[in-house]
């Protein structure tokens, strides 16, 4: 099969992208409205970027071609929490990615507990057993898309999660990746690869 993007909907072009580029991070977004509303709601179009700085950009399409809450709370309150999603909370999680009103708070609606960013004016998951407290670096617009740029400020992550140095033990942690409509991935075997490579090709 041969597809050309030019020949496809742009409905069709991220069908084929998010069954395509699999499985992903899901970055669990809670934000505050200018009200003091706690919205929550998850993005699959997600990776960090750079460790120095440390920063993450996560995607944000339009929702009938206007932005959605979460983009406008970012850009209002420039304070954000990206909490990791496992499986666990799986169900909680894909419940908030309904288009609720601006006025209702997915935490109560999905069952979620808010919990106060250590140091910024935002919650977090309490259920999530890691939370990146962000700041606003930019938003780029890509598109009929907006791509998100945070300044990782802190880390919070659960008792037994960390592994000195600092490495993060999945097994315990368990992450759920997203595949494409309602379909998602545990992540529960690993492997590990060792590189066999002849020491004179490489760089001294």
């Amino acid at each position: 099969m041969e597809i050309s993007t030019t020949d496809c909907t742009s409905k069709e072009v991220y069908k084929l992208l998010s069954g395509t580029v699999v499985p992903r991070p899901i970055a669990f977004v809670a934000t505050k409205s200018k009200t003091g509303i706690d919205n929550l709601a998850p993005f699959s179009f997600f990776t960090p970027v750079s460790s120095e700085p440390p920063t993450i950009m996560f995607s944000i399409g339009k929702r009938n071609g206007k932005k959605k809450d979460t983009l406008i709370n970012i850009e209002q309150h420039r304070e954000f929490t990206i909490n990791i999603v496992t499986e666990d909370i799986a169900r909680a999680m894909h419940h908030t990615a309904a288009d609720f009103r601006a006025d209702v708070s997915e935490f109560a609606e999905a069952g979620l507990t808010p919990v106060q960013a250590t140091m910024l004016d935002c919650m977090a998951v309490k259920e999530a057993p890691i939370h990146m407290e962000c700041t606003l670096e930019q938003v780029i617009p890509v598109g009929k898309n907006d791509m998100v740029l945070g300044r990782v400020v802190h880390f919070r992550i659960e008792d037994g999660l960390y592994m000195d140095p600092y490495k993060i033990n999945h097994d315990i942690l368990k992450p759920l990746g997203r595949l494409a409509g309602n379909a998602y991935s545990y992540t529960r075997d690993f492997v590990e690869l060792k590189r066999e490579v002849d020491p004179d090709k490489l760089l001294d």
